[in-house]
């Protein structure tokens, strides 16, 4: 499967994760608890395959290296604030405004990769390339997860 049908198969399931943690009262420690420990994994696992399969790639090209670097600085924000957000007490009253911040960070990321990134993409690999991506990235996806579901 190409690389970016499935980022963003998985993007859609972020946004509606952390619409869902948002709408969430202070009422409701547990959902938000739970909601927010899967998208950790979830996003986190992402980030790290998208780290090893996809960035190496953009980085080899001229006209994605950039794109390549950014990723991993909008990634370096986001995983920092996801963090903060881990180690804080989801009741705590700054919760939900931190998780707000970072869910813009990353609601502006996700759109980057799945229109800017990806066209460009489109415009510079091969279809076989993004296909072959695309496997590679699952795979260490799974990995990923697999290593943080350990650490827990």
């Amino acid at each position: 499967m190409d690389i970016f049908k499935e980022i963003k198969k998985e993007h859609e399931e972020f946004r509606k994760l952390s619409d869902e943690i948002d709408e969430t009262t202070d009422k409701a420690i547990k959902t938000r608890q739970s909601k927010f420990e899967k998208l950790y994994i979830d996003l986190t696992a992402h980030h790290e395959a998208e780290e090893a399969v996809l960035v190496p790639k953009l980085k080899e090209n001229k006209d994605t290296k950039d794109m390549g670097l950014e990723i991993l600085e909008e990634h370096h924000v986001i995983d920092d604030l996801l963090e903060k957000l881990k180690n804080l007490p989801v009741d705590d009253e700054t919760w939900i405004i931190k998780f707000g911040v970072m869910k813009e960070i990353m609601e502006h990321h996700l759109d980057e990769e799945e229109n800017e990134i990806s066209k460009e993409a489109h415009k510079q690999f091969d279809q076989k390339t993004l296909d072959s991506l695309g496997e590679q990235f699952e795979i260490e996806e799974q990995k990923q997860k697999e290593k943080l579901l350990s650490q827990k």
